[in-house]
């Protein structure tokens, strides 16, 4: 057991750090600890020269040659107008490369916002099955308010129409037909309107094997 020198509360050891340089565990607890570094942190990645260098180092964990010199890459955001909205996020803004090839460098680069550059990126390339799997997952049981109503093509009366024609009836993957006394029909629905009776008449008569009537393309008995 320690007790914290910030919050004055007597704690577990696993409550602190331990320090390999020396062997011995900090004096303040990590919850303590946790506000100070997060603002450091934070103070850190505010100037824009450490921007810069996490946008280098990113790139060469990546593979991609940075050309630009500290100046060079200010300049092109200064001149883009959009330095104070640069950030993560599809509507965010950050430095792309066209067609998303070559390295980092002056007339290879251009400011645009995050949806650009994924979709900059993604062009001309196959999308695998495991990449799909992973987007259906992460999408499922959320709203889509873009295919909502007359924005989903399925939706639209047309598309219905187009649909019920090419699926209902004879085309119904589960039709099998009546047979009836005056020949076969492919639906109950077509056999009710061609002999002029109700189509809840048609099918008992077809269920029961009644009066001639029967499912399928063969004789019933009477």
């Amino acid at each position: 057991m320690q007790v914290c020198k910030k919050c004055l509360v007597e704690k577990e050891l696993s409550a602190f750090e331990f320090r390999k340089d020396t062997g011995t565990y900090r004096r303040s607890c990590r919850e303590c600890e946790k506000p100070t570094r997060n603002a450091s942190a934070t103070k850190r990645r505010s100037t824009l020269m450490s921007k810069y260098k996490m946008k280098k180092q990113n790139a060469a964990m990546r593979g991609i040659p940075f050309l630009l010199s500290y100046e060079q890459w200010l300049n092109i955001w200064v001149d883009s107008d959009k330095l104070h909205e640069r950030g993560r996020g599809a509507n965010k803004f950050c430095m792309c490369r066209y067609g998303d090839t070559g390295p980092y460098e002056v007339g290879n680069v251009f400011i645009g916002t995050g949806r650009e550059n994924v979709r900059d990126g993604n062009l001309g390339k196959e999308m695998t099955q495991e990449v799909r799997d992973k987007i259906s997952k992460a999408n499922k049981g959320k709203a889509h308010p873009w295919s909502v109503g007359d924005r989903n093509p399925m939706h639209r009366p047309e598309v219905k129409a187009k649909m019920s024609a090419a699926i209902g009836g004879a085309n119904h993957y589960n039709a099998i037909g009546v047979t009836t006394p005056q020949g076969f029909f492919p639906t109950a629905k077509a056999a009710a309107e061609a002999l002029g009776m109700k189509r809840p008449t048609v099918e008992w008569r077809a269920r029961h094997n009644k009066f001639g009537f029967s499912y399928g393309n063969h004789l019933a008995i009477a």
